[in-house]
């Protein structure tokens, strides 16, 4: 059985990251009283371009905070920290992440003369990861009701498809 490089992007992003932290974020979320939802937005880029903040995609995004850290002993780090950004749109506040490690495929598409690897392939293996994160996810009863995974066409504003997921 092979795996592509989108698919097992997906799965480092599970294991690495949301298998640690989708468990107590709710929890973690209770500073902030105007989040009605508790879940994690995973805001996927279709292009995997990635700005340096997610407020910097779209002004209708705004940064609030972050949860207190989850600290966790994992790979041989004793105590790796893990936090969750909490943002604002319309006056709605919401937690949320874009996974930095597609920056990867856009990077791969960047160095191209040394990959091979194009920018439409970028789209497909970014595709490729959020139909794998979503099959992963599925099997994760115990994650129900944690997570949203939002793939968005990035030359529009996200701030619309997130919109979709808080009313």
């Amino acid at each position: 059985m092979s795996c592509s490089i989108g698919e097992g992007l997906a799965h480092s992003y599970y294991t690495g990251f949301l298998k640690l932290v989708l468990p107590s974020l709710a929890s973690r979320l209770t500073k902030y009283p105007k989040i009605s939802n508790k879940k994690l937005f995973v805001l996927i880029p279709a292009s995997g371009s990635i700005p340096e903040q997610v407020h910097d995609m779209d002004a209708e995004i705004k940064y609030v905070g972050k949860t207190d850290e989850l600290q966790i002993d994992k790979a041989s780090t004793v105590g790796r920290s893990y936090v969750n950004k909490v943002y604002s749109v319309n006056d709605t506040q919401f937690s949320a992440d874009i996974p930095a490690l597609l920056l990867t495929l856009k990077e791969m598409a960047d160095d191209a003369d040394f990959t091979g690897f194009t920018a439409d392939e970028t789209k497909k293996e970014v595709q490729k990861f959020a139909d794998q994160l979503k099959k992963i996810l599925l099997k994760k009863p115990e994650l129900d009701n944690t997570y949203v995974i939002i793939l968005y066409d990035d030359t529009q504003k996200p701030s619309n498809a997130i919109l979709q997921h808080l009313g």
